[in-house]
């Protein structure tokens, strides 16, 4: 029972040593959240043209004469 406790005040210890340091610094989290924002985005994006260039070729196809 004693290794349980150990293990798990220093996970608590660990936990609040890394609360600490975000809450000194809480910008450096926030680069990477602009950046999965702007990926997630640019991708959004990306299938919405590839989905307007696709329905375009597909509606031009239809207009080919066939023999």
């Amino acid at each position: 029972m004693t290794q349980i406790t150990e293990r798990i005040t220093v996970a608590v210890e660990a936990a609040k040593g890394r609360y600490r340091e975000l809450s000194e610094a809480p910008e450096e989290g926030l680069e990477t959240a602009e950046k999965i924002f702007l990926t997630v985005g640019a991708v959004i994006l990306a299938a919405a043209a590839i989905a307007a260039i696709t329905t375009f070729v597909t509606g031009q196809i239809a207009l080919l004469p066939s023999n």
